[in-house]
């Protein structure tokens, strides 16, 4: 167990390092003044209006969580769902050196509601390997737009190959899962559209209206690629700067939506601090209140 919680807190200690060094690479690039004086001309509204369907994404997300939870006849009220998701929001985004937010979950819930550790991790791993299946898809849909016609159908044959393949290997290594394999896939999707628009409204909050196919696409990669910084930070806005090497966009203005992005993330990861201080949370095997 020791050698166990060296190599995480170790792993963690590398993630926060790669923060560190590739958010010094941007800001060589781009100054951090720099940013803030592209701040100081947004468009509040469209904020208002990411910062809700960031929130709808998260509430979502949520839900697809309970899919899974049922699957396994592990009965969670909405309420008590959506406490424990923001809680595990918080640790991610909060705690460097923690437990990590999933990881978090299945340990309440195994000491407090004695639920079984193999099927809550399984439940846990569905459920991102659903939202990694999600954005994989829709990167490469969004590819179709920037592909030669005689190109398109290689994104077509790889969604088409991926999903099914995906549901082949769940069906066969967790058929708890494969009933709702469709469902929880279109509310994945779902979530990686509310998040892309989100997106988006920052971009326009910021005056872009423009290249709107490249930002996504660099945007959901980053979404795969921050499981290698801390709670994501670096990796989009360094992304973003690279990409704009390739493709015709501001660079200033995309690493300034992006850190907005992380600002909206770490607003919203602060809900968890109530979840933290109920005292009665999840107490007396009572997953109903």
């Amino acid at each position: 167990m020791e050698k166990k919680n060296t190599k995480k807190i170790f792993t963690n200690i590398l993630k926060i390092f790669v923060s560190i060094v590739l958010l010094y690479f941007v800001f060589r690039k781009i100054p951090f003044q720099d940013v803030t004086e592209i701040w100081s001309a947004l468009n509040v509204l469209y904020v208002v209006l990411a910062a809700v369907l960031f929130l709808a994404s998260q509430v979502l997300s949520t839900k697809r969580l309970e899919f899974y939870l049922l699957a396994n006849d592990f009965k969670l009220s909405f309420k008590s769902n959506l406490e424990l998701y923001f809680l595990g929001m918080f640790y991610n985004f909060f705690i460097p050196g923690g437990i990590g937010g999933d990881a978090y979950k299945i340990y309440i819930l195994n000491k407090k509601l004695d639920w079984s550790l193999k099927k809550l991790t399984s439940a846990i791993f569905n459920d991102r390997l659903s939202g990694l299946l999600a954005i994989s898809v829709l990167i490469l849909s969004f590819s179709i737009f920037l592909l030669p016609v005689k190109w398109v159908f290689l994104p077509i044959i790889m969604i088409i190959t991926g999903i099914s393949l995906t549901y082949f290997i769940i069906k066969k290594l967790f058929s708890v899962y494969g009933t709702i394999f469709i469902k929880t896939f279109l509310i994945s999707v779902l979530i990686q559209i509310l998040q892309i628009t989100c997106f988006l409204c920052l971009l326009k909050s910021l005056g872009i209206n423009e290249n709107f196919t490249v930002y996504i696409i660099t945007f959901l990669g980053s979404s795969i690629l921050s499981l290698l910084s801390f709670a994501g930070i670096g990796v989009r806005e360094f992304l973003f700067l690279q990409a704009s090497k390739y493709f015709d966009f501001n660079a200033s203005v995309s690493v300034s939506a992006s850190l907005l992005f992380t600002v909206i993330t770490a607003f919203f990861s602060l809900f968890g601090l109530i979840s933290m201080f109920k005292k009665n949370y999840l107490e007396n095997g009572n997953p109903l209140s």
